[in-house]
């Protein structure tokens, strides 16, 4: 290798490099807009349900496609920063004590050191200020639950009571509550 390269400054700008590209799917899950996938059991296909019935539980679905859609695109953008962050911070984490036993009286050493100390805390305390894990994981069970009481109503409509109007009246308050908590 040529005299005038430092390895450490490579070193640098290899880390750096690496951890900006890694983080482009967080930036790309924060910009896009997310589709739902159609759900393979509709309202509309039903044979519990009226006519009538089927109406209503379709035109509540169109209503809350927009809530889907805001916690997907949120669980998204939360589930690539959580594996961002837990990724970067175990391999800083345990690079650093190695890196501060190879220190030398390179300025670019002591750069290297820097960097990813502070990306690392960066890194931590973004995950805890934002409380990425915990958002990840409110978002992602929202949608599940809303799809599971969803299959409940489908598939069980008397455990939601015993008329027609009743279960879709509970369907409804039941989903309302789930939004309200959420």
């Amino acid at each position: 290798m040529p005299d005038d390269i430092n390895l450490w400054s490579v070193f640098l700008f290899v880390y750096v490099g690496i951890a900006s590209a890694s983080f482009i799917p967080v930036v790309w899950a924060a910009a896009k807009k997310v589709n739902l996938k159609s759900a393979n059991f509709s309202f509309a296909e039903s044979p519990s349900f009226s006519d009538e019935g089927k109406v209503k539980l379709e035109q509540h679905y169109d209503r809350l496609q927009g809530t889907l859609v805001f916690w997907k695109n949120k669980a998204e953008m939360y589930g690539y920063f959580h594996h961002y962050s837990i990724d970067w911070t175990i391999l800083g984490g345990i690079s650093l004590p190695f890196l501060a036993q190879a220190i030398t009286a390179d300025p670019w050493s002591k750069w290297v050191l820097t960097i990813i100390s502070a990306h690392v805390a960066i890194i931590f305390v973004a995950q805890k200020g934002f409380k990425v894990e915990q958002n990840y994981k409110k978002y992602r069970l929202g949608e599940s639950e809303y799809y599971d009481i969803r299959r409940r109503l489908l598939d069980q409509p008397h455990r939601f009571g015993e008329t027609e109007q009743e279960q879709i009246d509970n369907y409804f308050t039941l989903v309302e509550s789930m939004r309200h908590d959420m």
